[in-house]
């Protein structure tokens, strides 16, 4: 089953350049969200494809992958996927420091789950943000972005 999965995502993909049609691209990327949170063995061969996906020079399907995983890794099961896919977790991390602002943004606003979810990954996670505002403590970022606007005190 998890052969067919994957090869319905890569044909998605595949077919739909993403000048093309990105709804469909769009589509594809929330059941990956939705499989993670309810099959997630299923996804075993689709994980690679999102790490490869982080690769990529396309900055649709970059941005798209960036929110994806880091919404994975910051859901319930998060732990269990870092755990799994440790190179798909450390290339997910390097999109902090992306050439494309839109990347970086699909990060930033994928840490406050994580930071949440995950808290033994907080000082790796919390580190990085702290260089993007120079302030002595992570309490308030605020991005242009609605989605972004996370609270934290400690």
């Amino acid at each position: 089953m998890q052969r067919h999965v994957c090869q319905y995502f890569t044909e998605i993909i595949v077919q739909h350049a993403p000048d093309e049609e990105l709804d469909d691209i769009r589509k594809a990327h929330e059941l990956v969200k939705q499989l993670n949170k309810f099959c997630s063995p299923l996804l075993h061969l689709v994980i690679p494809q999102l790490e490869e996906e982080l690769r990529v020079e396309d900055l649709t399907l970059r941005t798209m992958a960036t929110q994806v995983l880091g919404e994975m890794f910051a859901d319930k099961g998060g732990a269990d996927l870092l755990r799994k896919y440790p190179t798909t977790w450390s290339l997910w991390n390097l999109r902090r420091n992306d050439k494309s602002p839109n990347v970086r943004l699909a990060f930033v606003e994928a840490a406050y789950g994580l930071l949440v979810s995950l808290p033994e990954q907080r000082d790796f996670v919390e580190g990085p943000l702290l260089r993007f505002w120079p302030v002595p403590h992570f309490y308030l970022v605020k991005c242009r972005n609605p989605r972004c606007q996370v609270a934290r005190s400690r």
